[in-house]
């Protein structure tokens, strides 16, 4: 249930941030809507490329619209989600190109100066030989890691239970033996908490948290709810993320294609619940 919301002062905004997502991943970025994004009045976005529809980061052209866009406006790029990369994919050539996309998602995020890219394990198909596809997407890691320029991070994103990479000691499986400098975890609630608690995998991960998605569900499906709309305990999720180190702004990946709302509206309804839910917590 979403609490009763108090206004969120600047110090609250001043930790928060927005999924360009929001605006649907398979529609095109653009300067208005970023501007869109800053009227909200948070402080942080994410550049979401997943998709090249929304941002193909090999159309230089594109991208040079876009980081001049994010220059005239009060916001920072925290962080830049890459395309899809095989990294633990069964063919050799897609493991490469996706090395590939990795690559040129560090060069576009390091133009926007975000901090990290998120990367998702590298795999979406059922898996055949869960050891073997650690190691390939371990290894197409350490690879992208060794480029990385001086305070960037890959942030390997979390899964569902069941997927690749999904339990947290696979995941650890994974990071645990690259620099923690270079590369570490995004923590998306809304897919952790399919099949798991995100508070007990914050815990599970501590130290290695460098970004986060936070967007809820009921455990059934990825809904990209906003907080308050699913069965996660909010107060106690911030806590045990905080309390895991992480020291970043909160980012909402809710309302990808699931609300009745606005992207805007979302992002206004995600500042106040986050005030809250914040205020609830013990401030870790």
């Amino acid at each position: 249930m979403s609490p009763a919301a108090p206004a969120a002062d600047e110090s609250v905004r001043h930790g928060l941030g927005a999924c360009t997502s929001v605006f649907g991943h398979r529609d095109a970025l653009s300067a208005g809507k970023l501007r869109e994004l800053a009227a909200t009045g948070i402080a942080w976005v994410e550049v979401a490329a997943l998709q090249t529809q929304h941002v193909n980061l090999f159309d230089g052209k594109r991208v040079d619209e876009l980081v001049a866009a994010v220059e005239g406006l009060p916001l920072g790029v925290w962080s830049l989600h890459a395309p899809f990369c095989g990294l633990a994919m069964d063919d050799a050539g897609t493991r490469a190109d996706g090395l590939r996309k990795l690559r040129q998602a560090v060069a576009v995020a390091r133009r926007f100066g975000a901090t990290a890219v998120v990367v998702h394990p590298g795999r979406d198909v059922p898996s055949v030989d869960r050891r073997r596809e650690l190691s390939w997407m371990r290894e197409g890691l350490e690879r992208a890691a060794a480029d990385l320029p001086p305070g960037m991070v890959l942030a390997v994103e979390t899964m569902g239970a069941r997927s690749l990479a999904g339990p947290a000691e696979e995941m650890l499986e994974v990071v645990g033996e690259l620099p923690a400098d270079r590369v570490g975890i995004c923590l998306d609630t809304g897919h952790v908490n399919q099949g798991g608690d995100p508070a007990a995998y914050a815990a599970a991960v501590a130290g290695r948290i460098v970004s986060v998605h936070l967007h809820d569900n009921a455990g059934d499906r990825d809904a990209h709810a906003l907080p308050g709309e699913g069965n996660i305990d909010w107060p106690a999720c911030l806590d045990a993320i905080r309390r895991a180190g992480y020291r970043g702004p909160w980012m909402c990946e809710a309302g990808i294609e699931s609300s009745n709302l606005s992207a805007a509206e979302t992002v206004g309804e995600f500042v106040r619940r986050m005030a809250a839910y914040l205020s609830q917590s013990s401030g870790v």
